[in-house]
This record gives C-alpha cells, structure tokens and sequence, in this order.
C-alpha cells in the first residue's frame, strides 16, 4: 500500500512538473502557432505550480518515511531534518520547493512576456531536480555528473513533447471551422521540426541513461526481472508514440489542407484527434512506468 502510495505520488510530481515546463516553454519553438486555438496563461501555470508543490512535499515525506522505514505518521522532525541537511534527494528537494516558489511568484506577480519564461526556467529547474532523486542520483564521480546531466536533457525534451502534445490537443479540440483548422494545421506543423530535435536528444540521453543504469552486461537479464519487463513495456510505447507523430506529420496533417468537403475535414480532424490522444495516453502511462521504475533495483549479473 505504501509504495503504491509514493508510486503515484511520484508519477503526479512527474506529470505535473513536466507540463509546467512543457506548456510555459511551447511558445518557444512553435513561433506560438496553435496558441489561437488552444490558449495558455497565467492561471494554468499558477495552478500547475501549485499543485507541484503539493504532490512535491507529499512525495517528499512518504519517500522519506519508507526511508527510515517508518509509517509517515511515526516520522519525526529530526529525521525530516536530516533528510533534507544531509542527503542529495533533500537538496533536490529544496530546489524543487524553491524553484516551484519563484514560479508561483512569477505567475501572481510578474506575469507578461518575460514572466512567462522566467516561469518556464523556474519550472525546468524542479523538473530537473528530479535527476538527483533516482537511479542517476545515486551514480557518483564523473559517470554520475555524466548520468544527471544526460536525465536533465532526457526530462526537459520529454517534458517539451508533452506540453506539445497537450497544447495539440486543445488545439485540435477547438477545431470547427475552416479557420480554426488552419490554426490547428499551422500548429502541428511548427511542431514537426522542433519535435524531431525533441526526438533525437530523447532517444540519445534514453540510450545514456539505460547503459548508465543497467549495464550491457545485465541487457540479457531484462526480460526476466520486473525492471527489465517494465523497462522493455516503456520502450514499446515510446516506438509507438514514434509511430504515431510520424503519423501525423507525413500523413494526417496533410489532409487538414482545405476541403470542399466539410464531411471530408471533420473525418480528418477526428483522426488527428484520435491519434494525438493515444500519442498521449503512451506518454500518460510512459510516466507511470517511469515512477514506477525509479523504486526498482535494476538486473545485475
């Protein structure tokens, strides 16, 4: 029960954080193309952060009590105190808190163009705080700096892509009429180019992190550990989440092209729809085996 607990609290930290920095960061590289049909601003940061603060210091204390291998109930002061003091997870923790703070700020009262990517570094800052509380924190000397930096990389491109994707798809929702599926085609394809950079630097740091942690020597004990089981069932869906954005950019986005049909280009918005939503429902449950898989014991031979 308790690490079903801390599992789904550390998936809410995950979700959260990244669509704090994913939502606040999207304009940067889509020229803000969709942001006519979908919209962001101030209360959706504020709330994000918010509630990343929240599911933050919850997943701190249950963390910290499985730690001291207590109920969260029998933790004390003191051991909270040395957690936060003595350990790199605490230290991480209090960027987290500090950085989700100045966001929260940003957004109540320093809200405009400048604001929102100071909120958006705020956000990447908690975000990749979140490198120090797993498998690379505990990587030491030159591999483990190689390790967290490689993780930091691997969760702001994968926190961009799904900020992307929900903007997409609030974007696609909004889309009735000829000029909203002009904006949502404008959108989807500013994303194409940024996305295959996104892609590129997932699968490279993916690559770093898993040699990292596994080891080639323990690759053929991957099917018959639940890590390696999970970690195989990620992999799965990041190639189907490849399948479908190759999907949408070379053949569904095309067809969003002016029809004189309007029968046409509802059946063409709805497919993008479909697709987008199972591209994030992949993402959804990537997350959950990632917050899962951070309190396993990768396969050692």
């Amino acid at each position: 029960m308790g690490e079903g607990v801390a599992i789904a609290l550390r998936f809410g930290v995950y979700l959260d954080l990244m669509l704090l920095f994913g939502l606040a960061v999207y304009p940067l590289y889509s020229g803000g193309a969709g942001y006519r049909a979908a919209g962001h601003g101030r209360l959706a940061s504020l709330g994000l952060a918010m509630l990343g603060l929240a599911l933050g210091i919850a997943s701190f204390v249950v963390m910290t009590a499985a730690m001291a291998g207590v109920a969260v109930a029998g933790l004390d002061r003191e051991t909270l105190a040395f957690v936060l003091r003595e350990t790199g997870h605490g230290a991480a923790f209090m960027v987290q808190v500090l950085a989700l703070l100045a966001a929260i700020g940003l957004a109540l009262f320093g809200w405009g163009a400048r604001g929102r990517w100071l909120v958006a570094a705020a956000a990447g800052v908690a975000l990749g705080s979140l490198a120090w509380t797993g498998h690379a924190g505990a990587t030491e000397a030159l591999p483990g700096t190689v390790h967290r930096l490689s993780d930091v990389v691997h969760l702001l491109a994968a926190a961009a892509w799904i900020g992307a994707l929900a903007m997409l798809l609030r974007a696609i929702a909004a889309t009735k009429a000829g000029a909203a599926v002009r904006d949502a085609q404008e959108a989807l394809a500013a994303f194409a180019v940024a996305g295959s950079v996104i892609v590129g630097l997932i699968i490279v740091t993916g690559i770093i992190n898993s040699v990292m942690i596994v080891g080639l020597a323990s690759l053929p004990l991957l099917p018959y550990t639940l890590y390696g089981q999970l970690l195989i069932a990620k992999l799965g869906l990041f190639a189907l989440m490849l399948v479908l954005a190759s999907l949408n950019r070379w053949r569904l986005t095309p067809r969003l092209d002016p029809m004189p049909d309007d029968g046409d280009r509802s059946r063409a918005v709805a497919t993008v729809r479909t697709s987008l939503a199972l591209e994030a429902g992949a993402a959804i449950t990537i997350l959950a085996l990632v917050a899962w898989l951070g309190t396993l014991a990768p396969p050692s031979p």
